[in-house]
């Protein structure tokens, strides 16, 4: 039987909230008191919640049974512009395999294509010959994501933007 994930309106509520969250978090008055808005850098666990978030829609939208045991995250250091230290956030997930793994491909990078990111697609094989089609996606709210789908097995991966933060105490 077929697990399937379907975003309901409290997991709705919550990802509007958290958006909002970042949105208003990176914008702040200018303490010169003139009010202009200046820009500042989301935080790591902001970068985190836009990952989390961009790995979800994508595991609804393959259709794919996720194995929530095998999921993975964690935080590593990065450098911010103009050189301060930072933090980015990584997000794994494995499932199972899908029956048509080049239409589970087509499926995933048109949803990233509407979504801005720019997509390429590659075949690739599993150890046992099988094939994986993989779709990799850079931009919009993710540095860069990845997704493979085969008959036996299926993966995403992304990688948040680098973030304001500490990795090693990411928040």
């Amino acid at each position: 039987m077929r697990n399937r994930r379907r975003c309901g309106p409290r997991l709705t509520g919550l990802l509007t909230a958290a958006l909002t969250a970042l949105a208003l978090a990176s914008c702040s008055i200018d303490p010169s008191g003139a009010g202009a808005p200046t820009t500042t850098v989301p935080t790591t666990p902001q970068q985190g919640v836009l990952a989390e978030a961009f790995v979800a829609e994508t595991m609804r939208a393959s259709a794919v049974d996720w194995n929530p045991s095998q999921d993975n995250s964690w935080t590593q250091d990065c450098v911010l512009a103009g050189g301060s230290r930072g933090a980015l956030f990584n997000v794994t997930r494995v499932g199972g395999g899908v029956p048509d793994p080049k239409a589970t491909q087509q499926l995933v990078g048109a949803a990233w294509a509407a979504d801005g990111l720019d997509v390429q697609y590659s075949t690739d094989s599993y150890n046992d010959g099988s094939p994986q089609y993989v779709v990799s996606g850079t931009g919009g709210r993710v540095a860069s994501v990845q997704f493979g789908a085969g008959p036996h097995r299926s993966t995403i991966s992304a990688v948040s933007r680098c973030g304001a933060g500490d990795a090693a105490e990411p928040g």
